[in-house]
Parts: structure tokens; C-alpha cells; sequence
């Protein structure tokens, strides 16, 4: 074989030195190592400049937006690892060929994998391919459309000033929705890449469900807080700020989520409710509230008058610079409510902004005091009336001072065998006053009834005493004159 032009070139150098490794191939891997480096150089500049324009393209579209963000994530792994691993290999090749290397096996097994992947791919691979992309189209589809959907739907059904507080549970729910659909179709595309790949999904779907059933039975509270949380959220039953009753208790709303609703009660103790403990919500501080008040006044006052004056507190309250402010519609009379047993119930009703009826109803309450006092007309407390039974004379005070004052003197029982016995003086009859009042003033008030009341049932004590006494001193006059006789 005759000597290469390198050979010539460098002067027939002796064999084993750096020269001749050079003239046996050596320069040519130093320059094929040169090149490949150089390619990838060359290659990453330009694949660079056109992934940035076609994520910039993207950009501008929001539809696209998502698919920009991806391509520019995978800009550094496409324009350097992918591309130095094929010129890495490419040089690795083409060192070795030139070094003398027999390099046909790798060549062949190089061919063998490219024409059995590229038939993979013709056929399982392809069908694989589209399966993780279309999975992907849909997730980044569901990704943007379910937020839009959630948002636009419970704007429709709020007020503009909870517009802020609709994108809140609106951005809740749609993470929850996102994160569940999102989840379900990567579920769905790995089991159909199992299926690609003939890999038996029973066993697997068979381990699923039965690991679905022992969850079920652990967590079926849980879930039944989640699938309630979703539903508060999605109809707006309450929110944050607002008075409700839930399982049975009243406070304020701190918080709520999927899984608990936290109160917070007038004494301040903290409630904690689970979401799936709520049969009931009763919103009392929804959109507006109302002002409900019973007043009572006694049987002889004037109706029509009462009316008249309860209507006139509310307007005046409505025309006051701060009350006014937190009134939608004056307090007015809506009916006669009920008759009692000791009050006339006239029904108040009027319309106001959300939590502002407590403080309102103290208001007028102290107002209605205040000028029912000034009108003379009576709120009346609880009383009853004694019922004499029929034919019974009238209930007369003097009458029962006298009654009292009699009963403190006793009859005497002088023995018939024993005249002489020494008369006892006479008792001095005590003298009854009531304490309310004088003997001369007969108005009846409440405390004087009482004071009476009690005197009869002394009197009455009295009486029965007395007819024991007199009973135990004819029996030993009885008895003494059988033993004389």
C-alpha cells in the first residue's frame, strides 16, 4: 500500500510517534471532533432563533399562549441535549471509522433500531404518539375553558358588587374541576398506552376498584363534605362576612371551604361545621335584611292612635343622617299581630342593608319607649285577674281591712257548769293600714291587690285556727261535766 498524502506530507514519520498517529488517521478525528462541535454550534444558533419566533407567534394569540409556554420550556433540551446527542454520536462514528475501527456492528444495530422504531412508530408508536398528544391538547383545552365557563356562569347570577367575591369561588371551583378532569384524562391516556403496549389493564382495573371501595367506605365522609362544599360554592348560599344559621347554630362566617364551614358566635366561640352536616343554610345578611319588631301596648289604648304614633317613629327614623343611611324601607305598621293575653301586638316591618337590623331595632326600641311614655300610652306587664265565683259580692278593700281586723278577736268559751269563772278582758282590735296608699284612697294598684290578697289568706288561716281551738275547748267542757255529773 502505498503512503498517504498526510504521510507525505509529514515526512514519513517513524511508527509510534505523535506524527504518525497523526498520518494514520488522527487528524482526520481531530477534525471530524472539530466539525461535530462547530455543526452543533451552528445547528443550536438556528434552531434557537426559530423556536424563539415561534413562541413569540404563539404569544400573541390567547389560545396559543399555553402552547408557547411549552415550546419555549423545551427550547434548551430540543436545541442542546437533543442535537449534541445526534452530532455526538455522528463524530463518535466517524472517529472511529477513520482511526481504523471496524464500525459495521454498530452501523447495523444503528439501522436494526432505526427500521424496527421506525416501524414501531408506523403503527403502536404513532398510535401512542397521538395518544399523549391529544391528552395534552385536552388538558391545556380544559385548563382554559373550565375557569372561563365557572366564571361566566356564576357572574351571570351575582350582583356587580360581589364581583370580586364571585371570581374567588368562581377560581375555587374551577380548581377543583380543572384538577379532577386533568386527572381523569391522564387516568384514561394511561390506560390506553397500556393497551399499546399489550400490557393486561384487568388485573390493574380489578386493583383499582377495590382499592376504590375500601376508600369509599373510609372516606364517604369526606367526600360527602367535598360534593356539599362544591354545591355552597356553586349556589352561593353564603360567603364570608355573612350571618347564618347552619346545624343549628348562629354566628358570623370566618372561612369556608370544600370540606368546613368555620362560625364564629355572639359569646365568640369558634364553630367548626363540616360541609356535609348542612341540611339547612338560613342566610340572614343576604343581599339585605329586615327589620321585624312586635310592640305591645295594653287593651284600652286607642288602636288606630297606636298605629299613628308607631308609624311616625318610623319615618322619623328613616329621615335620621345615620339610621336613614342603613334603611332601605321605612319601619311601618304591617297589621295587628295578635291579641294577647295581657297586650295588643302590632307587627312592625321594614326593609334594611345587610347586618344593619340589630342595630336598628335597638334604635327603635328605645324610641318607641320614649315616646309611648310621652303619649301616655301603657306597655303593659303580665297580670291576672281573680275570679270571685257567681252571686259573690264585689271585691272591696275597706271590706277586707275589716275582715282582718276582726279575726284578731278570738270568741271566748266559758264552761255553763262554771259561772263564776273571771271573765278575761276584752282584746284590743288591731288596726290594719295598708301600706300603699291611705284607708281613703280605694284605688287599686297592684301592690295594694297583693297586700289584700295576702290579708285574706291570713284572715282565712286565722278562722281555721280559732274553729280548731274552739272545738278542743267544748270537748273538755264535755268532758269536764261528765265527771262532775
Amino acid at each position: 500500500m502505498g503512503d498517504s498524502f498526510l504521510d507525505t506530507f509529514l515526512g514519513h514519520p517513524a511508527d509510534g510517534t505523535f506524527m504518525a498517529w497523526l498520518a494514520d488517521g488522527g487528524l482526520w478525528a481531530a477534525l471530524i471532533a472539530v466539525a461535530a462541535v462547530v455543526g452543533w454550534w451552528v445547528v443550536r444558533i438556528i434552531l434557537r432563533r426559530g423556536l424563539r419566533q415561534a413562541v413569540q407567534g404563539l404569544d400573541q394569540h390567547e389560545a396559543t399562549a399555553d402552547v408557547g409556554m411549552a415550546v419555549q420550556a423545551a427550547d434548551s433540551w430540543i436545541s442542546n441535549f437533543l442535537v449534541a446527542a445526534v452530532f455526538g454520536i455522528a463524530a463518535v462514528l466517524g472517529i472511529l471509522h477513520v482511526l481504523g475501527n471496524n464500525i459495521d456492528p454498530a452501523i447495523d444495530y444503528l439501522k436494526d433500531a432505526g427500521s424496527a422504531t421506525g416501524n414501531w412508530l408506523a403503527t403502536d408508536g404513532l398510535r401512542i404518539v397521538l395518544i399523549l398528544f391529544m391528552s395534552w391538547v385536552v388538558t391545556r383545552v380544559a385548563r382554559r375553558v373550565i375557569p372561563r365557563v365557572m366564571s361566566s356562569i356564576m357572574l351571570g347570577q351575582a350582583s356587580t358588587a360581589d364581583h370580586d367575591e364571585v371570581l374567588k369561588r368562581s377560581e375555587t371551583l374551577s380548581s377543583v374541576f380543572v384538577g379532577a378532569a386533568v386527572a381523569l384524562i391522564y387516568v384514561s391516556a394511561l390506560f390506553m398506552v397500556l393497551t399499546e403496549l399489550s400490557v393486561p389493564i384487568g388485573p390493574v382495573l380489578g386493583g383499582f376498584g377495590i382499592a376504590g371501595i375500601a376508600v369509599g367506605f373510609g372516606a364517604q365522609y369526606l367526600v360527602r363534605d367535598l360534593i356539599a362544599g362544591i354545591f355552597i360554592l356553586a349556589e352561593n348560599q353564603y360567603r364570608t362576612g355573612d350571618v347564618v344559621t347552619i346545624a343549628g347554630i348562629s354566628g358570623l362566617v370566618e372561612s369556608i371551604n370544600l370540606r368546613r364551614t368555620v362560625l364564629r358566635d355572639l359569646d365568640g366561640q369558634v364553630h367548626v361545621i363540616p360541609n356535609g352536616e348542612i341540611t339547612v343554610a338560613s342566610n340572614k345578611t343576604k343581599y339585605w335584611s329586615r327589620v321585624n319588631l312586635d310592640i305591645g301596648v295594653a287593651y284600652k289604648e286607642d288602636v288606630d292612635r297606636v298605629i299613628e304614633v308607631l308609624n311616625e317613629i318610623g319615618e322619623e327614623i328613616a329621615a335620621d343622617p345615620y339610621y336613614g343611611l342603613m334603611l332601605i324601607t321605612p319601619p311601618q305598621v304591617l297589621r295587628l299581630n295578635s291579641l294577647d293575653d295581657s297586650a295588643v301586638t302590632f307587627k312592625m316591618l321594614g326593609d334594611c342593608k345587610p347586618m344593619k337590623q340589630w342595630e336598628i331595632m335597638g334604635e327603635m326600641r328605645k324610641r318607641i319607649k320614649t315616646r309611648l311614655d310621652a303619649e301616655g300610652i301603657e306597655i303593659p306587664f303580665p297580670h291576672q285577674t281573680v275570679y270571685w265565683g257567681d252571686a259573690q259580692p264585689p271585691f272591696r278593700p275597706e271590706v277586707v281591712a275589716d275582715a282582718v281586723r276582726d279575726t284578731h278577736v278570738p270568741p271566748t268559751m266559758a264552761p255553763a257548769a262554771k259561772p263564776e269563772t273571771t271573765p278575761t278582758a276584752e282584746p284590743t282590735p288591731v288596726e290594719v293600714k295598708p301600706t300603699v296608699g291611705s284607708q281613703d284612697d280605694l284605688e287599686m294598684t297592684p301592690e295594694r291587690r297583693e297586700e289584700l290578697l295576702a290579708a285574706i289568706a291570713m284572715a282565712a288561716a286565722s278562722r281555721v285556727a280559732d274553729a280548731t281551738s274552739m272545738d278542743i275547748q267544748a270537748r273538755t267542757l264535755l268532758v269536764d261535766t261528765a265527771d262532775s255529773e
